[in-house]
């Protein structure tokens, strides 16, 4: 063959090595749009997603405009939004502060995390996307958050949490799968286990939840998350049992990483305020388990020996002579009510037991409410060893107790988990 062919074709091949392995750039956007929510910029900025979909520009960066457009109380943006008793995002939720809501334009600067919501005309009414077992109560559509960064991050890092001023970064390469307990799927509850997919709409988007006490309610998103606690810890309850499944397919890899983002977000709450969650009815539980759970997963010390405020924890403790049905592990309904102790009273005190309608009979309803939420977590959280992170052994004895005495949840993947591996 002809010298000049042969070089050519040398050319052609080395050409084409180059191109197949030159490293793609990542796109310049004037905005981006997520969730019906858009940022604009002043001008193009480097830009790209987390391991769980959320967006990173490169900073500083000057935002322009926000749509829907911000209005007086309504569709407010706020930069690493402090947990606690304020909120600047909607003014029919309690706690509202004008002052912490972003005015445009804006400069981002790295290390911000802004979190962009949008609000409902009129109370009440679902949106087509509305998640499932959301009540409505609240003005929020959704919330986004867009995070600010000096330079793009690894491209499998999950995104920091958005509230507050806690931004440690973490990777999918650190995952410690090995933690797992990768349990084989006992035929008998084969047909129960759930599909992932419910699962992975629930945690798609950030779950707005860093308001103090019961009107954290009021600013969960319609169409991020259920808005009463029950709901969100029967969620936790079901991915934490799930994720101790085997998965050799993978069919679960979203939600893993899903649910390590969610126990990134509510770690980061706690560094900003850590007296949020307090026992109060139904309200508060379904918290600490997905710190634990990230704890875990990403080897972080700190996260698994977290020091905050969490309903399970406040509702349970080892009484005085072990209660009217000779139980040590009690519960309660929250701290300083007048009823928080009726366990200790003889039942037939009950409706006179506490002040007015906040008697022994309305605590124990709520008792009834939370019981069944609990016994997935606190399995899993057996399965997995994080009991020993868990530090407060009342939970887990007062979950067997519940167990043995009223016998819930009486069927379903939680059930037959707790029959097969408790």
């Amino acid at each position: 063959m002809n010298r000049h062919i042969l070089l050519h074709l040398l050319i052609i091949s080395v050409l084409t090595i180059l191109v197949t392995r030159a490293p793609a750039i990542e796109p310049h956007r004037l905005a981006i749009t997520q969730y019906g929510v858009t940022w604009t910029f002043v001008k193009p900025k480097h830009t790209g997603q987390y391991v769980t979909g959320d967006w990173w520009v490169v900073g500083p960066v000057t935002l322009k405009s926000i749509t829907p457009n911000p209005t007086p109380g309504r569709h407010g943006s706020v930069i690493n939004p402090p947990a606690g008793a304020k909120q600047g995002y909607d003014d029919r939720i309690s706690g509202f502060d004008a002052s912490l809501r972003i005015k445009l334009p804006m400069v981002l600067k790295p290390g911000d995390s802004l979190v962009t919501t949008a609000s409902v005309s009129k109370i009440g009414v679902k949106t087509p996307d509305t998640v499932r077992r959301q009540y409505c109560r609240g003005p929020l559509r959704t919330a986004v958050v867009l995070t600010c960064v000096k330079s793009p991050p690894p491209a499998d890092a999950f995104r920091p949490g958005y509230v507050g001023k806690w931004k440690k970064q973490y990777t999918r390469s650190q995952l410690k799968r090995s933690a797992l307990p990768r349990l084989k799927v006992p035929k008998p509850i084969s047909k129960t286990v759930p599909n992932a997919k419910p699962y992975e709409r629930y945690l798609q988007r950030i779950w707005l939840d860093h308001m103090r006490q019961w009107v954290n309610r009021k600013m969960h998103p319609l169409e991020n998350m259920p808005d009463y606690g029950r709901e969100i810890t029967n969620i936790v309850s079901d991915v934490a049992l799930l994720l101790c499944l085997e998965d050799p397919k993978k069919q679960r890899e979203t939600l893993l990483l899903q649910f390590v983002q969610k126990g990134i977000d509510y770690y980061a709450a706690t560094q900003s305020d850590n007296n949020l969650w307090i026992a109060n009815g139904g309200h508060n539980s379904g918290r600490k388990y997905p710190i634990l759970f990230a704890g875990l997963m990403l080897g972080d010390k700190e996260m698994l020996s977290v020091k905050a405020t969490f309903q399970e924890d406040q509702q349970t403790y080892y009484g005085p002579r072990f209660g009217h049905k000779g139980k040590q592990a009690l519960w309660t309904i929250a701290p300083g009510n007048p009823n928080a102790h009726h366990e200790e009273a003889d039942p037939k005190k009950w409706p006179t037991y506490g002040s007015g309608s906040n008697n022994g009979t309305k605590a124990d309803a709520y008792r009834k409410l939370n019981g069944p939420t609990w016994v997935g977590q606190a399995l899993a959280a057996r399965l997995t060893k994080l009991d020993q992170h868990w530090s407060h052994p009342p939970f887990f004895d007062y979950v067997d107790r519940w167990i043995k005495e009223d016998g819930g949840p009486k069927k379903g993947f939680v059930r037959e988990m707790w029959n097969q591996y408790r």
